[in-house]
């Protein structure tokens, strides 16, 4: 929560099953991810239609990952990930946070992009 009744608040789990067709964290990979998400976030000033409303939620869903790995060294290394697949939207909309006024309850089917990234990692042996 931040000074001006500002929320973000996003708690994310997102394992993931990798399979790497020639040596293990090596190359390039394919991996399966689940995901779960519970949100609270808005009165947010400088997303349009954000302004004065809240969303509360939960997400969930899957998909498909595709990854490169570069060795670096003995215990360093970079990875990049990027994955695509489902995701199911579950809120409830709010006009602010004083008043509790609950506008609805919606629901949200999304395809698309689910993750993306670069890793610098560290091998602890």
């Amino acid at each position: 929560k931040f000074g001006n009744d500002m929320k973000l608040n996003l708690y994310l789990i997102q394992p993931e099953l990798r399979y790497w067709p020639c040596r293990k964290f090596e190359g390039h990979f394919l991996g399966v991810h689940g995901h779960y998400a519970y949100y609270n976030v808005g009165q947010i000033p400088f997303f349009s239609g954000m302004e004065d409303i809240i969303y509360r939620g939960d997400l969930y869903g899957g998909g498909i990952t595709y990854g490169y790995h570069w060795v670096l060294g003995d215990r360093f290394s970079i990875e990049a990930v990027i994955g695509g697949g489902y995701a199911r939207m579950e809120y409830d909309k709010y006009r602010c946070a004083g008043c509790g006024e609950r506008m609805g309850h919606y629901k949200r089917n999304y395809f698309g992009p689910t993750r993306a990234g670069v890793s610098l990692i560290y091998f602890i042996r």
